[in-house]
């Protein structure tokens, strides 16, 4: 949970905050997420201790599951436990990743490869607007400083203490999520739900005459990203802007956040989540599912991305995600839970929810569709191998 109000938008350090959730499916405040400054979502507000993240992990739920409900849908306890641990206090990697907040690094990552002029990069066209106005000085170097875009991606994914595939992992998942949205208006959907919304643009890049966008987040970062929107004019239509849902879904369910908005429950709704659901303990992850199935007619959709529980519990190679996760962890956002990294094991998460496997992606399948100017490789992937990707229909 959030303890202070958002930074002001020029400020450049400081902890993560993002949305708390499944407070639909009755999973207490305790055992919802409390480490949220996700890869895309949340404001500049002050992070979690690792400790309060370890609590939240191992807090008990009401919502009812079976064993096997419960071990296809996320981590183990004690994977969750170990993901809390980040690097040493005395280290370079503590240095280096305790001060900024996990989206506003990808924010940047998100603006690199288009910078680069590199082939296939993401079209989110407003992120370098975001970044500017809230890393100033950053952006001034990565502007001013010759070469300096480049030698930044070189660093973060050098093999020995870097993340290979990591800014191509931004590009991609930027472009799947867009291609949900613009897929679902396409058949007719007309409402778009983003949990956690944070620093997400689909809302005024992909917006339609009569598509309604709600944008759920905590109140302060809420609050900052409606702020930080009419300042850089990104749309100049009021009646086009997004409702901005400011609620806390660890206190009152999203059905009751959306209660008295335009939100129409009877309608097709298409529900996105990225970036998040590793953040969030077991219990939580699978409340948020519930939670966004309780609101979801049929024909209503839901995208999410997701950590392969394979790498939270070590087993297999996964290529720079021990940086990944210490670097979170020193942030105070552990990884907390994962899905079996098989199309068996997603179906199996989301069949006690009443939602169906739409899509399931792996990291090599996601190169294929995004990125096919890349050539797979396991030892140094052009892409993060530990994320995954799925959709799901009601």
């Amino acid at each position: 949970m959030s303890r202070t109000a958002a930074a002001p938008p020029t400020i450049e350090a400081g902890g993560g905050g993002g949305a708390q959730l499944a407070g639909a499916a009755a999973v207490p405040a305790s055992s919802v997420l409390t480490a949220a400054s996700n890869y895309d979502g949340g404001a500049a507000t002050a992070a979690p201790t690792p400790s309060t993240a370890t609590t939240a992990a191992g807090a008990p739920t009401s919502t009812a599951a079976s064993p096997a409900a419960k071990a296809s849908a996320g981590a183990t306890a004690s994977a969750a436990a170990a993901g809390t641990a980040g690097s040493s206090k005395l280290g370079l990697l503590y240095a280096v990743t305790r001060g900024q907040p996990t989206n506003y690094d990808m924010l940047v990552f998100r603006t690199l490869n288009r910078e680069l002029g590199r082939p296939n990069a993401n079209a989110d066209t407003l992120a370098a607007r975001l970044r500017d106005e809230l890393m100033p000085r950053r952006s001034w170097l990565l502007k001013h400083l010759p070469g300096s875009r480049a030698q930044l991606r070189r660093t973060l994914e050098n093999p020995l203490w870097g993340v290979p595939g990591a800014v191509n992992f931004i590009d991609a998942r930027t472009k799947w999520f867009d291609g949900a949205v613009t897929e679902a208006l396409a058949d007719g959907i007309q409402q778009v739900v983003i949990v956690a919304a944070g620093y997400d643009t689909r809302a005024y890049r992909l917006g339609a005459p009569g598509v309604r966008f709600f944008e759920v987040d905590l109140p302060a970062a809420s609050s900052a990203k409606k702020a930080l929107v009419e300042k850089l004019k990104f749309v100049e239509d009021p009646a086009r802007l997004p409702t901005f849902v400011a609620a806390d879904l660890s206190r009152v369910s999203l059905a009751e956040a959306l209660a008295g908005t335009a939100f129409e429950p009877s309608q097709r709704t298409l529900f996105t989540v990225e970036g998040l659901i590793y953040y969030l303990p077991q219990a939580a992850a699978g409340g948020l599912l519930a939670a966004l199935s309780g609101l979801a007619v049929p024909g209503s959709r839901v995208y999410f991305d997701f950590m392969s529980l394979d790498a939270l519990e070590g087993r297999g190679k996964f290529p720079g995600f021990k940086v990944t996760r210490k670097s979170v962890a020193n942030k105070g956002e552990p990884f907390l839970s994962g899905i079996g990294p098989s199309r068996e094991a997603v179906a199996a998460a989301l069949a006690p929810h009443g939602l169906g496997l739409r899509a399931f992606l792996a990291p090599k399948d996601m190169v294929g569709l995004m990125l096919p100017h890349e050539s797979w490789s396991d030892s140094s992937p052009p892409i993060a191998s530990f994320y995954y990707y799925a959709a799901a229909d009601k």
